[in-house]
């Protein structure tokens, strides 16, 4: 078939294709599309099948999840879902991209990345406070753990009390406390107007945001750069571009890390290395103390180094999570490889065809 890339109408008409093919070249991956009542495009969402596998298998059981606007004629907002593996790398796992950015478009793309990850997955979500996408998390996943990113918090206290370098230094301390009751020893600390402006977002919801299970401070991320990158550079585009550009930056990342991967001869990987050297220096001259269980979790704390020191009864390995294992960042990035969809031309037209019409 004969296609052109920069065409916005035939974009919308193809799309239908085009997404059929995603899953031709990708078996398994979850595409949808939302019209209206008159068959014109809302919304449409992609995720790549092996994408979501590396997800599920290898990487931390966090979704961050959020949107940005997107400057077009057509297009209105994109959604995104982020994860983050061993290496401190980000990586979208899911996409979605439409004409707004309301209660049905974000409740929408929220059941299909359940569709993609599955029930009864042990996930948590991270979220910015003034993102609009956060209101609805709870509804789509009631069971799952949703908190703020550090950072949308921060700056909400900011907004609310004004600049305090008290604030800061106890704000941050909170974020790496390891307990729940070094948490509650920096709060206290905060003053009272500090200790009400976070008592407006939930105290408990903001709190366990930083307890050390999965070390939710890890995750001060916002949307992924080539997103802004895209939604700056790549203005105006038919929405098949777009897709297909992000497609190729998700082959593209795989291909990159593969190539670090094979180059890795640690047993952790470069970003755990760093941190677990950092903190073994730091616990040289700290003392064996009973180590509560969660520490154990995540990367090794300079607490749980000073103890595996003084006991000799745990290895380094045993306290970090398998994300971070060389092996496991290596088997997860040469194992698994993102095919682009091929040219229009070798198009596979799918029967019945859907019929997306442009939004007026």
């Amino acid at each position: 078939m004969s296609f052109s890339y920069n065409d916005h109408e035939e974009s919308f008409t193809n799309l239908p294709v085009y997404l059929h093919n995603i899953q031709l070249t990708n078996p398994h991956s979850y595409t949808y599309i939302k019209n209206n009542v008159l068959d014109r495009f809302e919304l449409c969402f992609v995720a790549i099948r092996c994408v979501i596998n590396t997800f599920l298998g290898c990487m931390l059981p966090v979704i961050f999840i959020g949107s940005v606007r997107i400057r077009d004629e057509y297009l209105n907002s994109m959604f995104v879902a982020v994860a983050m593996d061993g290496n401190n790398n980000t990586t979208p796992i899911a996409f979605g991209i439409g004409v707004a950015n309301n209660v049905n478009s974000c409740t929408w793309f929220l059941m299909r990345l359940k569709d993609a990850i599955g029930e009864g997955r042990e996930v948590a979500f991270i979220t910015n406070m003034d993102d609009t996408i956060s209101s609805f998390v709870g509804q789509v996943f009631p069971e799952a753990y949703h908190g703020y990113s550090s950072k949308s918090v921060f700056i909400y206290c900011r907004l609310r009390i004004g600049q305090s370098t008290n604030l800061d230094y106890l704000f941050f301390r909170a974020c790496k406390a390891y307990t729940t009751q070094d948490f509650e020893k920096s709060f206290s600390k905060l003053s009272h107007v500090a200790r009400e402006a976070l008592a407006n977002i939930g105290k408990t919801k903001w709190a366990r945001s930083y307890f050390p299970n999965i070390r939710w401070n890890v995750l001060n991320i916002n949307i992924p750069e080539f997103l802004l990158v895209l939604s700056v550079t790549q203005r105006n585009v038919p929405i098949i571009t777009l897709i297909d550009a992000i497609v190729q930056y998700l082959q593209q990342t795989f291909a990159e890390r593969s190539v670090v991967g094979g180059m890795l001869n640690t047993i952790f990987t470069p970003y755990a290395e760093m941190v677990v050297h950092r903190r073994m220096q730091k616990s040289l001259r700290w003392k064996a103390t009973k180590i509560p269980p969660e520490i154990l979790l995540g990367i090794a704390c300079g607490h749980a180094i000073a103890a595996a020191r003084y006991t000799k009864n745990t290895e380094l390995t045993d306290m970090v999570q398998i994300y971070y294992l060389a092996d496991v960042f290596r088997t997860t990035y040469q194992t698994r490889n993102v095919n682009v969809v091929p040219p229009a031309s070798e198009w596979e037209i799918p029967e019945p065809l859907m019929v997306v019409l442009i939004l007026m």
